[in-house]
């Protein structure tokens, strides 16, 4: 049924300096581009797992829920330290989270973008398709 669409998961490389430690962290990430219904299930229990549930949340503890929610949810492969950083959340430079969240943005972008390429692509397709199915149809009548 998925078989057109396109893959549904993205591979990147991390190579960044912590802005508080001057700590490399490098290492490749491999993450899913979109959730399926289950993993937007897990995302939001994370989400709310991380809030703990507050009504009115601070916007910093907003981002770094959303951001450590969103990572884990997708993330398929990581590097060993960042599972020897308990997923994230004992890193100390905020910019090393921020910088893997926004690789997982991207994949979502891009792939959304490849989605709207492709259904570009079957709508002009169709258009010539059923053009020249009308043509035909009037050639025949003549």
């Amino acid at each position: 049924m998925y078989g057109s669409l396109p893959k549904r998961q993205k591979t990147f490389t991390l190579d960044v300096e912590g802005h508080d430690t001057g700590l490399q962290y490098k290492g490749e990430f491999t993450v899913q581009s979109v959730l399926t219904m289950s993993g937007k299930h897990a995302l939001e229990l994370e989400k709310t797992r991380l809030m703990a549930d507050y009504a009115n949340p601070s916007r910093g503890l907003a981002g770094i829920s959303i951001s450590l929610a969103t990572i884990r949810a997708k993330l398929i492969k990581a590097p060993d330290w960042w599972g020897e950083l308990n997923e994230g959340a004992d890193i100390l430079d905020e910019n090393v989270i921020v910088e893997i969240y926004d690789h997982t943005l991207e994949a979502e972008s891009e792939w959304r973008e490849n989605i709207a390429k492709k259904a570009k692509e079957a709508k002009a397709e169709q258009k010539q398709e059923d053009k020249a199915k009308a043509e035909a149809e009037e050639s025949e009548g003549k």
